[in-house]
C-alpha cells in the first residue's frame, strides 16, 4: 500500500483547509495570523513532547503497566520530524511576533533600553539556531527510543533495555533544558519586559496532561479496532487516570505558585503580566481554564468508576486537550500581537493546519508497526497487569 493510501484524507483536508485560511489570514492580518499560528504550533507541541517524556520516564523508572500502552505514546512522539518543518513559518514570522526583533519600533525608550540590554540573548540569529537546538534534541531522543523499541521486538532485549534507560537518563535532562528554553524563547519573550524562573514548569506541566489525556483517547482507538487485546483495558486505564489526577494537581500547583509569588511581590512590571489576564474576556477565559483543565477532571478522577471506564476517560480526554490548547491561548496570546482584535477564525485554522499535519504524519509513521512493544521482557506482566 503506498504512502498517500495510508494517510487519512481527513487529516489531509483539515490541514489543508487550515493551511488555506492562514495563507488567506497573511493578506488580511499577518501579525494577527502568526499569533494564532504560535498558540497552535505551541499547544499541540507540549501534547507531543508530554508523550516523549512519558516514554522516558516509563523506561527509567521500568513501569510495569506502561509497557502494553507504550506504543501509541511513541507514535504520537514519531511525528516530531513534522514539527520542525512546522516550525519553519514560526522563523519566518519573528519580526512580526516578537518586540526585541524589531527594537527600532519599541514604543518607549525605558523598553528599548531593556531590549538592548537583553540583545545578546534576544536576537533574531540566536534566536534561530536556539530553536533548531531544541528540535534536534527532541528529534533525536524520538528516533533512538522509537527505533528501539521497533529493534526491540526482533530480539536482544535486554542490550536495548540498557541502552534506552542510558537514553533517557540522559534525555530527560536534556529535555528539561530545551522544553523550559523553548518556552522562555517562543512564548515568554512575547513581553520581553517580563519574566518567571518556573514557566517552563507551567509549559511542561500543561503538556503532560495534555499527552495523557490523548493517550487516553488513543488506547480507546485502538481497543475499538481490535489492535489492542481484551487485557489492556480497565486496569491500565485506571492507572493512566491516576497519573493524570497527578499532573492535573501538578499544572495548577505550578500555576497557582507562580501568581503568588508574583502577586506578592508587589512589583508592578512583574504584575502586569498577570493584570491584563484578569480583566474583560481574559478574566473569563483563564475562570473557564481553571474550571476546565482542574476543577473539573480533578472532581471526576476522585472517582474510582470514573477512572476505570474507558468511554468516560476518552471523554475526559478530548475535554482536557481543548482546555490545554485554550491553557496555552491564555498564556501566549494576550502579549501576542493583534490580541482583542477578533480573528478567532484564524486561531481555528491555524489549529486545523498544525493538528491536522501532525495527524496525518502519525498516520504514516504507525503504517505496518505492532500496536504493542512485542519484544519488551515486561509485556507479558503489563498485560497482566491488576491496579489496586
Amino acid at each position: 500500500m503506498s504512502i498517500a493510501a495510508r494517510v487519512p484524507m481527513v487529516s489531509i483536508a483539515v490541514a489543508v483547509i487550515g493551511g488555506v485560511a492562514c495563507i488567506i489570514g497573511l493578506f488580511i492580518e499577518p501579525a494577527r495570523t502568526a499569533a494564532a499560528y504560535l498558540v497552535a504550533y505551541t499547544s499541540c507541541l507540549a501534547v507531543v513532547l508530554g508523550a516523549l517524556a512519558m516514554i522516558m520516564i516509563a523506561r527509567l523508572t521500568a513501569a510495569t503497566w506502561f509497557v502494553a500502552l507504550r506504543r501509541q505514546a511513541e507514535e504520537v512522539a514519531a511525528t516530531l520530524p513534522m514539527f520542525a518543518i512546522l516550525l519553519v513559518p514560526l522563523l519566518v514570522a519573528i519580526p512580526a511576533l516578537y518586540p526585541w526583533a524589531r527594537p527600532g519600533q519599541a514604543v518607549t525608550p525605558a523598553l528599548q533600553e531593556m531590549l538592548r540590554a537583553k540583545a545578546p540573548y534576544l536576537n533574531v540569529p540566536f534566536f534561530v539556531v536556539r530553536s533548531l537546538i531544541y528540535l534536534a534534541t527532541w528529534i533525536v531522543l524520538g528516533e533512538l527510543l522509537r527505533r528501539a523499541s521497533l529493534t526491540q521486538d526482533g530480539g536482544d532485549s535486554a542490550a536495548i533495555e540498557r541502552r534506552t534507560r542510558v537514553t533517557s537518563s540522559v534525555g530527560l535532562v536534556a529535555f528539561a533544558f530545551t522544553v523550559s528554553f523553548a518556552s522562555f524563547d517562543w512564548m515568554m519573550s512575547l513581553s520581553p519586559t517580563w519574566y518567571s524562573t518556573i514557566y517552563g514548569v507551567d509549559y511542561f506541566a500543561g503538556g503532560m496532561v495534555g499527552a495523557l489525556a490523548l493517550l487516553a483517547a488513543l488506547v480507546a482507538r485502538a481497543r475499538r479496532r481490535g489492535e489492542l487485546p481484551e487485557s489492556v483495558g480497565a486496569d491500565h486505564v485506571h492507572a493512566l487516570a491516576k497519573l493524570l489526577l497527578t499532573f492535573v494537581l501538578f499544572w495548577v500547583y505550578i500555576g497557582f505558585a507562580q501568581l503568588i509569588v508574583i502577586w506578592s511581590a508587589e512589583i508592578p512590571i512583574e504584575r502586569t503580566w498577570y493584570v491584563v489576564r484578569m480583566r474583560g474576556g481574559w478574566r473569563v477565559l483563564g475562570g473557564l481554564v481553571l474550571a476546565g483543565h482542574f476543577a473539573l477532571p480533578f472532581l471526576a478522577l476522585l472517582v474510582r468508576p470514573f477512572k476505570r471506564s474507558i468511554v468516560a476517560m476518552t471523554s475526559l480526554g478530548f475535554w482536557l486537550l481543548a482546555m490545554h490548547y485554550l491553557d496555552v491561548y491564555w498564556i501566549a496570546m494576550p502579549d501576542a500581537p493583534g490580541a482583542g482584535r477578533g480573528g478567532y477564525w484564524l486561531d481555528l485554522g491555524a489549529l486545523m493546519l498544525v493538528a491536522g499535519a501532525a495527524s496525518a504524519t502519525w498516520a504514516v509513521r504507525r503504517a505496518g508497526e505492532a500496536p504493542l512493544a512485542m519484544g519488551d521482557p515486561a509485556l507479558r506482566a503489563s498485560l497482566d497487569y491488576v491496579t489496586d
